[in-house]
């Protein structure tokens, strides 16, 4: 019983922080309760130890399918954080943001990540938009080779 009440204090530990993570982002408010209830939708947390391989301390991840007033939503406030950006790739379908991987300004030493893919643009492709907020040591280049493989 001791060792369930911790492992739910550092579950709520690592929500609290996740929480604050994307703190001063336009794309705090699309993570956490919001798409929680959704069937459509998936978000993933991760933290701790289980991403020390890959030079992060949070992963937190958002895929839905998205409405076309949703869409809209995720890429303006996409676009509004990116906006001072380090470093960054894009690109664009139908003059729409398609995908877009960002080094954001650091918070301290700690590198931050963007990453978004609009699948609704894709001919063929499952209608789905994925937003995914990285912080940690790794570089871009070093993330963009992990999610091409």
């Amino acid at each position: 019983m001791r060792m369930k009440r911790i492992e739910i204090l550092l579950l709520c530990c690592m929500i609290s922080v996740a929480g604050f993570a994307q703190t001063g982002l336009h794309i705090a408010n699309l993570f956490g309760e919001r798409f929680r209830n959704r069937k459509d939708a998936t978000e993933v947390v991760i933290g701790g130890d289980r991403l020390k391989p890959y030079k992060l301390n949070l992963f937190r991840s958002l895929t839905i399918k998205p409405s076309a007033a949703e869409v809209n939503e995720f890429e303006a406030s996409v676009k509004a954080d990116v906006v001072g950006a380090l470093d960054r790739e894009a690109g664009l379908r139908q003059g729409r943001l398609y995908y877009g991987f960002y080094r954001l300004r650091s918070a301290g030493t700690t590198n931050r990540f963007i990453f978004y893919r609009n699948n609704t643009l894709r001919a063929g492709a499952s209608p789905t938009l994925t937003l995914i907020y990285m912080e940690g040591n790794a570089t871009l280049a070093e993330l963009k080779q992990r999610f091409a493989k």
